[in-house]
């Protein structure tokens, strides 16, 4: 029998630290339960120089030794908190990676209802553990991201003439900076953080008027830049106080008003003519994206589930359909409906790194994965890009849709639901037949006919957020200064179809942490903090349609014994949730 030397008693340890930089991480866990000697080497003599590796833990450029960087990440599972270690955060990022890559993920659902209103914008801001929002009717609300308290708020337009926000604002935000649009072509600069201000707190710093109508604003590496249909950008240096100007841009006309920037550059969207790429400080055009060049096809189908059957049926932890992309184009030209590429409008784009997607009227997604050389020509067009076609009737096009863009995935709305695409390492389309990474569809609704379209969608480091439309519950008034209720409001339903913010995690629960890495929504076994109100208004989506369906039956022609039944049921929930539905369960829908 031969006998195989240990590797350990044979080679110098710089020697088996290089082999073990290129082991993947099972290899690494077997070994360490080969021996106490393997254990001992890997998990406690040079642990650091193992998990620090760039092949086994992700982090940024200069990332310092002590993990402190964490406190800067995206995540909304608080994995900053949970992390003591390298080999912690090694564990944690390589068992995210898998669940994202996963075609039926574990996940966990939350909802956040703002106020009374529907949420038009929000931001995360995961540093302060906020939200901040405008919404549907105006105002700016400021929300604990772990309890759902408000904090602090603007009220709305229609409420007050003075430090008030417009319906529908615009929001943009980057570390404690707030920037919205008012009446009168001009931004507002609000930050949080300054001296004798509380937590969530912002005051204005700034108006920033243009002389010509804006059409969209972006806020990124601390630069804002504005943007109008009339051929005219503006950049300004956000780090300077009051904002300075810094270049005034010539631009192609007719800008719908998506766009966005990186460290030196700003990609505008000028409709069908695709998208105009200029350089921050010295306003040089670098060229265009027109998608109508791009030969590479694919396609998505539909989910085949009915959404009406799916919102019925479906449960906290399968909220996420898989999708499967198709290589070629979705409808034949002959087809008398086809748009056809050259005649599409583009609306949203965006960035990250050499990344740009962009996104159409007639549902088709812009993949290119070196926008910098493709601007060169058309040639380096075809050759770093793709289209994903997508079957569309327009309607989620409002304002020109929109997107997120992140981690080698993009989202982007189709009629009732959301496509969250993945791609490979280099951020090309993945091989249709041995994709390495799941795509999935999410809807935007909890009910098919409360269906309105996203107007914000983001990625975390390890969550989903979009806003989603369904039932919420009218909450009173509270003792934020600005939060207010008009008499006329005061009457309306104590349920309501309103649009909130919706978080599904993909955050791992690390085996053996008596802490878990995901928070968990308030219950029994959960009790929120006293004076604080509850991160959701139900333990999950499933008991939210199921009373959504309930209260509905309640205002049909039912037999008696079943009509009893439903308000047993909804006396239930009460019981469960503390919603105070019972003495509303003889009534009427439209009443409770």
């Amino acid at each position: 029998m031969t006998v195989v030397a240990d590797p350990l008693t044979i080679l110098p340890p710089e020697i088996v630290l290089r082999v073990l930089e290129f082991s993947p991480i099972s290899a690494l866990a077997s070994l360490t339960a080969v021996s106490k000697a393997w254990n001992e080497f890997i998990d406690v003599t040079h642990q650091e120089a193992i998990y620090t590796s760039e092949s086994k833990t992700t982090q940024p450029p200069g990332a310092s030794r002590d993990l402190s960087f964490l406190s800067d990440s995206l995540s909304f599972s608080k994995l900053s908190e949970n992390t003591a270690s390298w080999k912690d955060l090694c564990k944690y990022q390589t068992l995210l990676t898998r669940n994202w890559a996963k075609q039926h993920p574990a996940v966990h659902e939350w909802a956040m209802q703002i106020g009374n209103d529907p949420v038009w914008r929000f931001r995360a801001d995961f540093k302060r553990r906020i939200f901040v929002s405008t919404s549907h009717a105006g105002g700016l609300n400021v929300t604990d991201m772990d309890t759902g308290r408000l904090l602090w708020r603007l009220p709305s337009t229609l409420d007050r003439d003075e430090d008030s926000v417009r319906p529908f604002a615009h929001l943009e935000y980057q570390d404690g900076m707030a920037v919205f649009d008012r009446e009168g072509d001009a931004v507002e600069v609000w930050q949080t953080d300054l001296e004798d201000t509380s937590r969530g707190e912002f005051r204005r710093t700034a108006v920033l008027s243009h002389d010509c109508q804006t059409r969209g604003f972006q806020l990124s590496y601390w630069t804002l830049c504005v943007v109008s249909n009339k051929g005219q950008g503006f950049v300004y240096d956000m780090t300077q106080s009051p904002p300075k100007l810094t270049t005034h841009l010539e631009i192609e006309r007719g800008a719908v008003g998506h766009l966005d920037q990186s460290e030196d550059a700003v990609i505008y969207s000028i409709g069908s003519k695709g998208y105009y790429a200029y350089d921050k400080k010295s306003g040089a055009f670098l060229g265009v994206l027109q998608p109508s060049h791009c030969t590479d096809r694919y396609h998505i189908r539909p989910p085949s589930a009915d959404p009406a059957r799916y919102h019925t049926e479906s449960s906290n932890k399968d909220c996420l359909e898989p999708i499967q992309l198709e290589k070629g184009p979705l409808q034949p030209p002959e087809d008398p409906d086809h748009v056809y590429n050259q005649e599409d409008e583009w609306g949203a784009g965006m960035s990250h790194g050499d990344l740009f997607v962009g996104f159409s009227r007639a549902g088709r997604v812009f993949v290119c994965y070196d926008w910098r050389k493709a601007v060169r020509d058309q040639e380096s067009l075809v050759a770093h890009s793709s289209i994903i076609e997508c079957e569309s009737d327009g309607e989620s096009f409002d304002l020109g849709g929109w997107l997120a863009v992140r981690n080698h995935r993009l989202m982007f709305e189709i009629k009732d639901r959301a496509y969250v695409v993945a791609l490979d390492d280099d951020n090309r389309i993945q091989d249709v037949e041995r994709p390495t990474r799941a795509s999935y569809a999410l809807l935007n609704s909890s009910a098919a006919h409360l269906a309105v379209a996203i107007s914000f969608m983001a990625f975390s480091d390890d969550a989903i957020m979009t806003t989603y439309t369904t039932l919420g519950f009218r909450k009173p008034p509270s003792n934020i200064p600005g939060d207010i209720h008009p008499p006329e409001r005061e009457n309306a339903p104590r349920i309501f179809p309103t649009k909130v913010i919706r978080i599904i995690s993909l955050s791992p629960d690390l085996s053996g942490n008596k802490s878990s890495s995901t928070p968990k929504p308030h219950s029994s076994e959960n009790p929120m903090p006293p004076d604080e109100e509850p991160l959701s208004h139900w333990p999950n989506w499933r008991t939210g349609t199921e009373l959504f369906q309930l209260i509905s039956m309640l205002g049909e022609e039912v037999e008696p014994g079943d009509r009893a039944r439903l308000a047993a049921r909804l006396r239930e929930f009460d019981d469960e949730l503390g919603l105070g539905l019972a003495e509303d369960s003889d009534s009427e829908s439209d009443e409770v």
